[in-house]
């Protein structure tokens, strides 16, 4: 081993070491989880307030110009659709968006409530049957919209299944109400994402030093994956429905009637079932309930 090498090697080790005293030092003199968690900026009673406001969360949908079918009412230079869309994939930024069923037969996407100044660097297209949208120059966004991007509304036909549906959202905040795919995936880096009514066989969560709220069913498999953030899920069915694969930092996890915490604490579940749920919480806050009991 090069003498560069071996000497970067034992500076992490040191440091490793240096962190876990420090740890341990921190847990004897009685700090908790939640202050840790406190310290990264994790607002414990802003993210409760997501249960509690799920009903509400998308008044501000009647803002907006659309009939009681959902269809848009604004100009059509404001409004495009697209058909024959069987997967999606949004990666913004700096915004909020809002993805919602109607009873059109295509996809549409709304800019009249984005920010007049960043409307021409929203940028999407169609290709073979896939949706792609993204904000072009992400860093700019918020200095010259003087932190009022807007709001970015994607309608999806009722009913209709995608195959694919990704959303990534780095700073801005992700609102959908009852989406259907066969693989969704659901990435909030410091933004805010709630979910509600979601359908899917595959689902892939990953929560960085945001907050997330989700409702709904997975019939295959889900991986979900939290840093420092906070995430809460509610799915269909009962905790024996799934097989599980657990990863604890020094957050708290919790699945079902079970809690899990401590220092890289790790257990695999068989329950028989061939659906499996991979949990890797870092020292954030993962929450899983089910509408059934055991």
């Amino acid at each position: 081993m090069k003498r560069g090498w071996k000497i970067f090697w034992i500076v992490c080790a040191c440091i490793v070491g240096i962190g876990l005293l420090l740890c341990i030092a921190g847990a004897a003199m009685g700090v908790t989880f939640s202050a840790v968690r406190s310290a990264y900026g994790v607002d414990q009673a802003r993210y409760a307030s997501y249960w509690h406001n799920w009903d509400n969360w998308d008044d501000d949908i009647d803002d907006y110009d659309y009939d009681d079918n959902g269809d848009v009412q604004g100009s059509a230079e404001n409004v495009s659709s697209f058909s024959g869309i069987h997967e999606l994939s949004v990666d913004v930024s700096y915004l909020e968006v809002i993805v919602r069923p109607y009873t059109g037969d295509d996809v549409t996407v709304d800019v009249s409530q984005v920010n007049p100044k960043l409307k021409g660097r929203l940028e999407y297209e169609a290709d073979e049957g896939e949706l792609s949208i993204e904000t072009r120059e992400s860093n700019w966004w918020p200095k010259s919209a003087r932190n009022n991007t807007g709001y970015l509304v994607i309608q999806v036909p009722e009913g209709n299944i995608l195959n694919e549906a990704s959303f990534e959202i780095g700073a801005g905040i992700l609102e959908i109400e009852n989406i259907k795919a066969d693989s969704l995936d659901i990435s909030v880096g410091a933004g805010e994402a709630v979910v509600k009514r979601f359908e899917t066989a595959q689902l892939d969560v990953e929560c960085g030093a945001g907050k997330g709220a989700l409702s709904g069913s997975v019939t295959k498999e889900a991986s979900v994956e939290c840093g420092v953030g906070e995430l809460a899920m509610a799915l269909s069915g009962n905790q024996r429905d799934y097989d599980y694969r657990l990863k604890c930092g020094i957050g708290e996890l919790t699945v079902g009637n079970d809690s899990y915490t401590g220092f890289d604490s790790k257990r695999s579940i068989d329950n028989g079932t061939g659906k499996l749920m991979d949990i890797n919480c870092g020292i954030g806050q993962v929450k899983i309930t089910f509408t059934e009991g055991l």
